[in-house]
């Protein structure tokens, strides 16, 4: 079972978000049961199953997303706690930027050194912030 970060599809978002209002009008007066909650586990009880494990057991980049502009819009108080996770996550992608800037700056200097300057920023910006929430 997959664990961690879902890769992110553009065509198979692009499809979601473009999925008639039509479309389900016309599955709904087919099938009065199309749309309702729990359908999916009466209809095929294995594929439910594995599919709310797949969902609990992966995040996607939406997810870290609206997880980090929903926290910056609630008072201090109200936000939710997240945790650390957010920012291990933003370390380990800068970590990552930051060897490819290594590589990148044989072919292009100047593109590899930013790279290297904006990666190493961003890690000291998530150690900074994981310091503070320790306090």
């Amino acid at each position: 079972m997959k664990m961690g970060m879902r890769k992110p599809s553009v065509k198979k978002s692009i499809k979601a978000r473009t999925t008639g209002k039509v479309t389900r009008s016309i599955k709904k007066s087919v099938n009065p049961l199309y749309g309702k909650k729990g359908m999916g586990f009466i209809n095929d009880p294995e594929r439910a199953v594995k599919n709310a494990v797949y969902n609990r057991t992966t995040v996607g980049v939406g997810d870290i997303v609206s997880r980090a502009s929903s926290s910056a819009d609630l008072p201090a108080a109200d936000a939710p706690s997240y945790g650390n996770g957010i920012f291990i996550f933003l370390i380990v992608i800068c970590a990552a930027l930051v060897l490819l800037s290594l590589l990148l700056t044989v072919a292009v200097p100047a593109a590899g050194i930013a790279g290297i300057v904006f990666g190493i920023l961003g890690i000291v910006y998530s150690v900074r912030h994981i310091k503070n929430n320790k306090q």
